[in-house]
C-alpha cells in the first residue's frame, strides 16, 4: 500500500474572525506552491510569539471551524519557551497559549500551540480498500538512501480526505523525502 507524502511546515490555522483581526480588510492570496491536499496555504504570513522568543513568517491557513491554532515543529518549543504537545490537528485542549502578530493586529490564544502528529488522511472508501480504521496507528516505510520506518502514524478518515501521509519538514529532511515521494503503509 503506497501513499503519497505531503510535507508540512509551521502553520497558523486561523478562523475567519481571527484572519479579520490580523489582516483587517485585506484579502488573502492562495499560494499554489505550498497548498497540498485539502489544506489551502496563503502567501501571507504572521509572527508567532512565546515567552522566550518568536518565529517570523509563519504561513496562514484557513481553519475549517471557528477555532484557531498554531502548528509548530518540535524544535520550536525551545525557540518560543513553551511545551507544545504532540497532537492531531484540532486537538488543542490544555495546550499552551501563543501570541500571533499580523499586519493589522495581534491575537492572544489561551490555548492552541501544538506539534501535529504524523497522519494519513484518507476517505472512507479508500480506507476500506486499504483495510484501515479511524484512529488506527500504523507505520510507514521510507525507501532510499536514508530510508527507514516511521512509527506512530495515525489514520484519519474523513469524507473528501486527500489520501496523503502528512510528515513535517524536519522528518522529511532527515529521511531525504521529497514532495513526490511515496511511503509504504505497514501495520
Amino acid at each position: 500500500m503506497l501513499v503519497p507524502v505531503c510535507i508540512t511546515g509551521r502553520a497558523a490555522v486561523l478562523s475567519k474572525m481571527d484572519i479579520g483581526k490580523l489582516f483587517g480588510a485585506s484579502a488573502l492570496h492562495k499560494d499554489e506552491s505550498l497548498s497540498a491536499g485539502s489544506r489551502v496555504v496563503y502567501q501571507e504570513t504572521v509572527n508567532v510569539c512565546g515567552p522566550d522568543g518568536d518565529i517570523r513568517d509563519v504561513h496562514v491557513c484557513a481553519s475549517d471551524d471557528n477555532e484557531s491554532q498554531v502548528e509548530l515543529l518540535s524544535g520550536d518549543n525551545l525557540i518560543l519557551g513553551i511545551n507544545a504537545p504532540l497532537r492531531l490537528s484540532g486537538d488543542t485542549e490544555c495546550s499552551p497559549g501563543i501570541r500571533i502578530v499580523g499586519p493589522s493586529g495581534s491575537l492572544d490564544l489561551k490555548e492552541g500551540a501544538i506539534i501535529p502528529m504524523r497522519k494519513i488522511t484518507v476517505d472512507p472508501e479508500r480506507a476500506s480498500e486499504m483495510k484501515l480504521g479511524k484512529g488506527q496507528v500504523v507505520s510507514v516505510e521510507v525507501s532510499g538512501s536514508r530510508g527507514g520506518v516511521l512509527t506512530n502514524v495515525v489514520v484519519v478518515i474523513e469524507d473528501g480526505a486527500d489520501g496523503f501521509c502528512h510528515l513535517d519538514e524536519n522528518e522529511a529532511g532527515a529521511m531525504c523525502i521529497s514532495p513526490t515521494s511515496m511511503v509504504k503503509v505497514i501495520k
